[in-house]
């Protein structure tokens, strides 16, 4: 036994001898490391951080620490730091501050590349990454963090997370004043103040679908028809406790879907989920109920309602239902005659189409009022929604009559409407092949006074990659208005002909903002050449090697293209930004919802203490905003309630000293009262023919204007932007407004949630 125990020690003690040496090994490779990093700082090679992560000890990790907050000031250099702490996931003694330092980047950073890598870093520690990740789901940090850490959690969780997700389902804010009336224990005066937690519906639904599924069937139904006055936001849930009743095929969905589907007060979505189960359940039994319904007005069917039923019934495709629809065509109003014409999508009859035909030919005669009317914007919708499904049939008679309305395009004085002609334009593009015949009558339109003809003609002369269209091309880059700068700059990088790549070094000393870094970015993409916002690098360039140009590989363009992003990054200048979102253009317009509803207040980061009004906090961030615009910037502010008012009349203006001023004090004396009316606001701001981006913010659905649905709100804002492409941001305060998101969505824009 003694002998054991003697060879034991001889053991450990020749392990200890033989770590030492390694030991010290890994200190002088730190130190080693760590002096090379500092010397060479932002320029450092990233794989020297990433060698460091390795090493995994407690001394790497505080050494990446400091480097990333004393020594990087690039976003690249500080986000390979990111990435290395990942390595310390596991190693018992360095863990717990790696992880933590990665969960303050991810709640506190500024820069959006820094949050993200921090979240999915976390999300990719296996050991404890999940803890942290739920830290930040129930921390104060921003919605979108917050909503990202959620997701990954729900990704890795297992039986062990149950608790959490019930806990996180049921703090719904309900009971946040449980306690108000239990006297209150003394506080020290000095204590730091208890930090509040608000639940959002993101979570709580994301949450709500993990303890769905072992939910018993009695409460899944009471969750369905629970209407709570207090939490207006909780038919999510509602819709979600719908789907898992349907998922498990239980005897009682069919009366709980007919109890929703009836439901005039129910969301237009949550009802339109009712009536696809419906549906599946009876067939074409419902479709007698579902003409009736769906031609319903607003008021007791909203639009995301009534497409959900003409959806069933064009997937029904019975023949009497058919014949009933085709004989309501074209009669009652507008948003009954649109139901319609969307429950016959598919359907094949050469009659039906040549009525639609005629339809078309003659709401288009007489070309559009005068003066804005209301009544004409509708049957504009309606006009577009036939020509959409006329572009589906691939009918001859109905590419016909679009190629004559085309044709008519050349006479303003009997020509269409000019976005039903882009309308036209694009339907034919689905319907025709780029014969001559279609491209002569292209050709003429490229120089159309019409902003939306113009456009719509050139990308589809772009489209074809004809370098024949290349002087027509390079001849658009002049043209006054950006967007049409834009429609050639797309053709002519798709021609790929030095040719364009000439023209376009030609323009960008004329190009500033949003509008030079398109230009410089198509560059980049024919010749890999890194030299971003340069005027004077890529003229230089094309002076020397433009005679012999080529354009590169698409494999040689994926390699650059990893390269310039890392050029990017590690950049330490700053841009001017609105509620984190980059401001890259000079042609801005900032729309603010000055509501009554704007005068609450945010949540407060403490227990027991109340936030500022969103208007007050709208004011500051705008306010900085102004002061940190470039001096190129063209910018104007458009302010909505019931009504809508701007700054300065004739659209966006010269940024100065005096302009900045004169808007600060604008923005000053703005006060919160009335409804919300945002599609004349969106209306008023795509009317300026100058701006390129706009950012819109709000804290509630419409409520007031020509259009209040938000499903037609984003369809006329499509339209406006068909051919015009204008960058729409958007910011919803103090909760979730689907209509924001659509318009981010649809646009390429940015979307964030302030609560």
């Amino acid at each position: 036994m003694k002998l054991r125990v003697l060879s034991l020690l001889l053991l450990v003690t020749s392990a200890l001898a033989l770590l030492a040496p390694a030991r010290g090994l890994v200190r002088e490779d730190l130190a080693t490391l760590v002096a090379e990093i500092k010397k060479t700082r932002d320029d450092a090679d990233p794989k020297l951080v990433q060698q460091l992560g390795n090493l995994r000890t407690r001394e790497a990790m505080t050494a990446l620490i400091e480097l990333y907050d004393s020594v990087f000031g690039s976003i690249y250099m500080r986000r390979e730091v990111v990435k290395a702490l990942g390595a310390f996931d596991g190693v018992p003694d360095a863990e717990q501050p790696a992880l933590q330092k990665l969960t303050d980047v991810a709640t506190e950073a500024v820069e959006f590349e820094l949050r993200s890598m921090a979240i999915d870093t976390l999300g990719a520690c296996r050991n404890m990454g999940k803890h942290f990740l739920k830290t930040i789901v129930e921390s104060n940090a921003d919605d979108d963090v917050r909503e990202r850490a959620m997701q990954l959690v729900v990704g890795m969780a297992n039986e062990s997370d149950k608790d959490f997700f019930e806990r996180l389902f049921k703090n719904d804010g309900s009971n946040k004043d449980k306690e108000k009336d239990k006297k209150p224990a003394k506080k020290d005066k000095n204590a730091p103040s208890e930090k509040r937690v608000a639940s959002l519906r993101s979570i709580r639904e994301l949450a709500f679908e993990q303890v769905a599924k072992t939910t018993a069937i009695d409460k899944l139904y009471e969750y369905a028809r629970e209407k709570d006055p207090n939490d207006p936001e909780s038919w999510g849930v509602r819709r979600l406790a719908l789907l898992e009743i349907e998922s498990r095929k239980d005897k009682g969905l069919y009366e709980l879907a007919k109890t929703v589907y009836d439901d005039n007060t129910e969301r237009g979505v949550t009802r339109g989920e009712a009536a696809r189960i419906l549906a599946e359940f009876d067939g074409v039994k419902l479709a007698p109920k579902f003409l009736e319904d769906g031609r319903k007005g607003p008021d007791q069917a909203p639009a995301s309602m009534t497409r959900a039923i003409a959806d069933e019934l064009a997937r029904m495709r019975d023949e009497a239902t058919d014949k009933k629809l085709v004989a309501l065509v074209g009669k009652g109003k507008v948003y009954e005659q649109r139901f319609v014409l969307r429950a016959l999508r598919g359907f094949k009859d050469d009659k039906f189409f040549e009525r639609l035909i005629k339809y078309v030919e003659g709401a288009t005669k007489k070309g559009p009022p005068a003066k804005e009317d209301p009544a004409y914007n509708e049957q504009r919708d309606l006009v577009l929604d036939t020509i959409e499904v006329l572009a589906e049939s691939k009918h001859a008679g109905a590419q016909a009559m679009l190629l004559t309305l085309v044709e008519s395009a050349k006479d303003p004085k009997i020509a269409a409407d000019a976005q039903i002609l882009a309308g036209a334009l694009h339907a034919l593009g689905k319907m025709t092949s780029m014969s001559g015949d279609w491209r002569s009558k292209l050709e003429s339109l490229a120089s159309d006074k019409r902003v939306e003809v113009r456009n719509g003609a050139l990308l589809a002369l772009g489209k074809s990659g004809d370098k024949k269209y290349v002087p027509l091309l390079v001849a658009a880059l002049d043209h006054a208005d950006w967007s049409t700068r834009y429609a050639a700059l797309d053709g002519l990088e798709q021609s790929r002909s030095p040719e364009a790549v000439g023209a376009m070094v030609s323009r960008l000393e004329k190009e500033t903002g949003l509008m030079l870094i398109r230009f410089t970015d198509a560059l980049f993409r024919l010749s890999g050449k890194p030299f971003r916002s340069s005027v004077p690098a890529w003229k230089n360039w094309w002076e020397k090697e433009g005679k012999g140009f080529q354009p590169i590989s698409a494999a040689d363009l994926a390699k650059l293209q990893a390269e310039e992003e890392i050029r990017r990054l590690k950049q330490i200048t700053k841009t001017p930004s609105f509620f984190g979102v980059r401001i890259l253009s000079h042609r801005v317009i900032f729309i603010i919802d000055v509501s009554g509803s704007m005068s609450e207040v945010l949540r407060s980061e403490y227990a027991g203490k109340t936030g500022e009004p969103r208007m007050e906090v709208a004011k500051k961030e705008l306010t900085a905003c102004i002061d940190a615009l470039e001096p190129q910037s063209l910018f104007n502010i458009v302010v909505f309630s019931s009504d809508v008012n701007h700054w300065l009349d004739g659209g966006i203006a010269q940024f100065s000293q005096s302009n900045k001023d004169e808007a600060k004090k604008y923005v000053a004396a703005l006060g919160a009262g009335g409804a919300t009316n945002l599609y004349d606001a969106m209306k008023q701001a795509f009317a300026d023919p100058d701006v390129d981006t706009i950012f819109v913010l709000s804290d509630g659905e419409p409520t007031a204007g020509e259009v209040v649905d938000p499903s037609l709100i984003r369809d006329r804002v499509k339209e406006w932007n068909r051919n015009r492409r204008i960058v729409v941001n958007t910011i919803a305060v103090g909760g979730s407004f689907q209509v924001l998101e659509w318009l981010a969505e649809d646009s390429g824009g940015m979307h964030k949630k302030i609560q």
